[in-house]
């Protein structure tokens, strides 16, 4: 077979598969549409009235099946406004979730620095060495993802980074174990499968920037 041949029907395979993935996200879109036609009409009062008693956003989807992010971006919708959204006690989390975890980064440096100094440098530390063997350990075991590694030990995920490179670890962030699935929480759902993975965000430099800025 020659190789037009060959490119042909690569060609011709990679079509099948698109056209498959668009009826698949045409049904999904529909069913999405439906679902939140069915939120709007039908369980606006009791959501809002839920969600107000619990304060909870993971509690009120649970409680009507749904997912968080649906009622996340109807929320606003009914109210006109965020500011429900945004006294959930679980909103950050959330916000995160979806829309990823870079801006948190950006918002810890600078809201601790200047204004938690404390907490600013307990992120920024280098742990002593017996919580840096277990950090490590953890790391190794692949225990934890990157993130959930960095919130147990209350590490900023730059200084992750960086302890990993000092110790030989990695050499750069994309090297680390599980970094696909950082990646998805740091760019966030529903831009992960947008783009591909970016392997050069050069996240351990500004480490250095911030510890040695005055």
């Amino acid at each position: 077979m020659s190789s037009f041949q060959e490119l042909k029907q690569e060609l011709e395979a990679t079509k099948k598969e698109l056209n498959i993935l668009k009826e698949e996200y045409n049904k999904l879109k529909e069913r999405s549409l439906n679902k939140q036609e069915m939120i709007d009409n039908n369980l606006k009062d009791d959501i809002i009235s839920y969600l107000s008693e619990t304060n909870n956003l993971t509690e009120t989807a649970k409680k009507f099946q749904c997912e968080p992010s649906e009622i996340f971006f109807t929320v606003p919708c009914w109210d006109d406004c965020n500011d429900r959204l945004y006294k959930l006690e679980d909103y950050e989390y959330h916000n995160y979730k979806i829309y990823g975890r870079e801006n948190e980064l950006s918002d810890t440096l600078e809201t601790f620095k200047y204004n938690d100094l404390k907490e600013y440098n307990k992120k920024m530390r280098t742990p002593d060495k017996e919580e840096l063997d277990m950090i490590i350990s953890e790391y190794r075991n692949n225990k934890h993802s990157l993130y959930e590694l960095a919130d147990k030990y209350n590490l900023i995920i730059i200084n992750l980074f960086r302890l990993l490179k000092e110790h030989k670890l990695i050499e750069k962030e994309s090297d680390a174990i599980g970094y696909d699935e950082f990646y998805k929480e740091y760019i966030g759902k529903y831009e992960y499968n947008k783009y591909k993975i970016d392997r050069n965000l050069k996240l351990i430099e500004p480490y250095y920037y911030h510890i040695n800025k005055k």
